[in-house]
C-alpha cells in the first residue's frame, strides 16, 4: 500500500513538472512572437491592417494616391490626435474627450459602446505618455486602430494580427509591457463588441 502511494505520489509530481514546462514554453513562444512583431515594426514592414492593395515592399515607393486609395478623412484625424499626444505630461481632459470623438467617428458600422472606447483611450494615452510616437508610427497605429473599428467582415487571424500589431507598436515607443498589453486588450473588447454587433 505504502509503495501505491509513493508511486501516485511521484507520478503527480512529474505530471506537475511536465504541466509547468507546458505552461513555460507556451510564456516562451508568445515572447518571442511579441518580439517578432516589434521588429516587424522597426523594421517597417506593412501593418496586418493594411489592404494589399495598398502594401509596398521596405524601401519601395508607394504608388501615387489616387481617389480610391487616398487616406480616410478619420483616419487622419486619429493620426493627428496621437501627433498632439506629448511625451512627460498626461493628455489632457480635452484631447482624450477629442480622441474618443475621433475614435467614434471613425466607425462606419457597428458603434461600439463609449465606455469601451473610454477605457481603451486611457490606456492608449498612458501607454503613450513616456516617449512619442514617430510620424510612421503615428500612422501605423492610427490604421490599426481605425481597422479594428471596421473589423466586422474581416477574417480572425488578420484582426488578432492587428491587435498583435498594436501592442508591438506601443513597446516599440517604449511603453510598459503591461501598459502596451491593456491597451490592446481593451481595443481588442472594442473591435469583438463591432464584430457581434455586426453579426446579429
Amino acid at each position: 500500500m505504502k509503495t501505491l502511494f509513493a508511486i501516485a505520489a511521484v507520478l503527480g509530481l512529474l505530471a506537475g513538472h511536465a504541466l509547468g514546462q507546458g505552461a513555460q514554453a507556451d510564456q516562451i513562444k508568445r515572447r518571442a512572437k511579441e518580439l517578432s512583431n516589434q521588429n516587424n515594426v522597426r523594421q517597417g514592414v506593412p501593418s496586418p491592417a493594411q489592404p494589399a492593395a495598398r502594401r509596398t515592399p521596405t524601401g519601395a515607393k508607394p504608388p501615387a494616391a489616387s481617389a480610391s486609395t487616398a487616406q480616410p478623412q478619420g483616419l487622419a484625424k486619429l493620426q493627428a490626435d496621437l501627433a498632439g499626444l506629448k511625451p512627460g505630461s498626461p493628455a489632457t481632459a480635452a484631447q482624450k474627450q477629442q480622441l474618443i470623438n475621433d475614435v467614434i467617428a471613425a466607425c462606419r458600422g457597428t458603434k461600439p459602446s463609449s465606455s469601451g472606447i473610454t477605457a481603451f483611450v486611457n490606456d492608449l494615452t498612458a501607454s503613450l505618455a513616456e516617449k512619442p510616437l514617430e510620424p510612421a508610427q503615428q500612422m501605423r497605429l492610427a490604421e490599426d486602430i481605425e481597422a479594428t473599428l471596421n473589423s466586422a467582415a474581416m477574417p480572425s487571424a488578420q484582426f488578432d494580427a492587428i491587435i498583435a500589431d498594436v501592442q508591438a507598436i506601443l513597446q516599440v515607443t517604449g511603453s510598459k509591457r503591461n501598459l502596451a498589453i491593456s491597451a490592446a486588450s481593451r481595443l481588442k473588447a472594442v473591435g469583438v463588441e463591432v464584430r457581434r454587433g455586426s453579426a446579429q
